[in-house]
């Protein structure tokens, strides 16, 4: 239940960064709340496994940075740099407003660094807090159209999933080299199973693009 109950909070979290971090990209987001909350759940889950179950804190934001360029390239349909960089903001937006509101909770003795390791109830506060200074960021830029205009074609060129794949066998190839020496076969065949999962995402989505880059051609063909 404790590890339950950090991956739930921990993935609010993680969805009012992905609204926020989109929302300054201007990528429309309503109908695809589902994807942010896929997103959102995957990334808390590889959080916690390897900050809390690994304690392999300083190891955790590359990987957890990786699920969520990958995740975001496949289910939104963006090139995999521009993915990248919309994680980047997400994520330095994140860390600033998290500083911030841990200042402050040290300052009341709401919260500290060390103590939220330990208490479950500082640890939820913490994230709650954090998660609605993510969404009361996120409505006027929502509101106001603010933030930066993009555009993406209706299908992604193919490179990006190559690059795709190639990143997410790096990652995990390095994440398992990390927690081998663990001697704990669940924790080496946990990483490949899910960079099993990614990979068969990556190819699937893959797939789906080449139909639409077809249809496409077909359509153009027809005028």
């Amino acid at each position: 239940m404790y590890i339950l109950l950090r991956i739930i909070f921990t993935a609010a979290e993680f969805f009012g960064m992905l609204l926020l971090s989109l929302s300054t990209f201007r990528i429309y987001f309503r109908y695809s709340l589902h994807k942010v909350a896929l997103i959102a759940v995957v990334m808390a889950s590889t959080s916690v496994y390897i900050r809390d179950t690994l304690d392999l804190v300083s190891y955790s934001l590359l990987p957890v940075i990786t699920t969520e360029v990958i995740l975001i390239t496949v289910l939104f349909g963006l090139p995999l740099i521009f993915s990248f960089l919309i994680s980047i903001i997400g994520m330095l937006a994140t860390a600033m407003f998290e500083t911030l509101v841990l200042a402050i909770g040290s300052y009341f003795h709401l919260f500290t660094q060390d103590t939220m390791k330990t208490s479950l109830t500082q640890f939820i506060v913490h994230e709650l807090i954090n998660t609605a200074t993510l969404l009361l960021v996120t409505y006027p830029i929502q509101k106001y159209k603010l933030g930066f205009h993009t555009t993406s074609n209706d299908a992604l060129k193919a490179y990006n999933f190559w690059l795709a794949a190639i990143l997410v066998i790096a990652i995990f190839g390095i994440q398992i080299s990390i927690v081998s020496f663990r001697g704990s076969t669940v924790h080496i065949l946990l990483p490949i199973a899910l960079c099993g999962i990614l990979l068969i995402g990556v190819y699937l989505a893959y797939q789906h693009n080449r139909k639409l880059w077809k249809n496409r051609r077909e359509r153009l063909s027809k005028r």
